[in-house]
């Protein structure tokens, strides 16, 4: 039956390896490849907000298009469409109308993919295991996340933007290909959302992580990338490190879940989460400083994802709709995105340091471990 017994999600962790090398090597890199082409750092943040409220838009047509297409047929479709949107990064010179048409794309395919594959996701893994196999995934997609941001770090620097995002457009165009071999899932009825009230954890869980997430990572890669002379080869280097040290976190925290330590594991992780965001904030842009802090950043925080998301998937599972519920979800996420990164394009242009907005997360930490321990103990009481 395959690594997990499990055959579809065997197939679906192929399809997310290809899919995290391309975006290592050319995702990962949105950012600050609109720097280094002169897009002012208030704008980069901008952009991001743009993506994030198209994306939040674009997902009300997610229902209709699953309607007609069935899940899986949406979720490669959205695949291709992120696969487009890497070769139209190159032709991004600045606050243009090309940087516009980027956004748009991307947010059409961020709509339609995140919110497709959370559910096939959510759908095939088993909830006894669940902290193993996103911990497991982490693993093996950590050979991609690794590979990835060295290939196109090296691509950047010695062959430009159009043969690294058109290579990576070409890899994604290849992780199409295990999705024909998944068989299409029931998603539950979609012509009625779940209440509030039915989907509240997911709701705060990724209102949080939105809000963590898209300062955090865009601030401390925008700042390892000055720090590292504005070399994409160095900073593909650093963050392939990162992300080795951010799987063996992760895949040991799945475990400790797994082992009935869900509520522990919780408070370690915010601890954890709380911890890095402030050591990133106050490192400088010493190299020789920046380096081990990304190293021992992506460490801790490999805890953060099996915390998340073995709360968020069994929650989604348990749903009589999980393709509603993650629906809703994922607007929470734009929500808490779009928020965030607008607050810190305006500080930006108040002439506020980058550092601090990483120090905008800090205050989801807390709420979202509390809303985790919430939902552990909701599960165990359940059992």
């Amino acid at each position: 039956m395959g690594l997990f017994g499990n055959r579809g999600l065997n197939l679906l962790v192929m399809h997310h390896m290809l899919h995290r090398f391309a975006w290592g090597g050319s995702g990962i890199f949105i950012g600050i490849y609109l720097y280094r082409e002169g897009v002012p750092l208030p704008q980069v943040f901008l952009a991001y907000t743009a993506i994030l409220a198209l994306r939040f838009l674009f997902r009300l047509l997610l229902p209709q298009t699953v309607a007609w297409l069935g899940l899986r047929d949406c979720l490669i479709i959205a695949t291709a469409l992120q696969a487009v949107q890497y070769p139209m990064l190159a032709l991004v010179h600045g606050p243009d109308p090309a940087l516009a048409l980027f956004c748009a794309v991307a947010g059409l395919g961020g709509a339609l993919y995140f919110t497709s594959y959370h559910t096939y996701f959510s759908a095939l893994g088993d909830i006894a295991s669940r902290g193993a196999q996103i911990g497991l995934r982490q693993i093996l997609s950590a050979m991609a996340a690794i590979l990835g941001p060295a290939f196109g770090g090296v691509m950047l620097a010695a062959f430009g933007p159009w043969a690294a995002f058109g290579a990576a457009g070409a890899i994604e165009m290849v992780a199409i290909l295990p999705l024909f071999g998944i068989a299409e899932i029931q998603s539950g009825p979609i012509a009625s959302l779940p209440s509030f009230a039915a989907a509240r954890t997911g709701l705060l869980l990724f209102v949080t992580d939105g809000w963590i997430s898209n300062t955090a990572v865009l601030t401390w890669n925008l700042i390892l990338f000055r720090s590292l002379n504005a070399r994409f080869d160095a900073l593909g280097g650093t963050l392939a490190a990162a992300s080795l040290a951010g799987a063996l976190g992760g895949a040991v925290l799945g475990r400790f879940i797994d082992l009935g330590h869900a509520r522990p594991a919780t408070w370690i992780n915010a601890a954890a989460a709380g911890l890095s965001l402030l050591i990133r904030s106050l490192c400088g842009d010493d190299p020789g400083v920046v380096v081990p802090v990304a190293i021992l950043a992506a460490l801790i925080g490999g805890l953060y994802i099996p915390a998340l998301f073995t709360a968020f998937y069994n929650q989604a599972k348990a749903s009589i709709s999980p393709l509603g519920y993650q629906i809703l979800a994922e607007g929470a996420w734009d929500v808490g995105g779009l928020a965030v990164t607008l607050i810190a394009a305006a500080a930006l242009a108040l002439g506020m340091p980058l550092q601090f907005a990483i120090l905008l997360a800090l205050p989801a930490v807390p709420i979202q471990a509390r809303v985790l321990e919430s939902s552990y103990s909701m599960q165990k009481s359940q059992a």
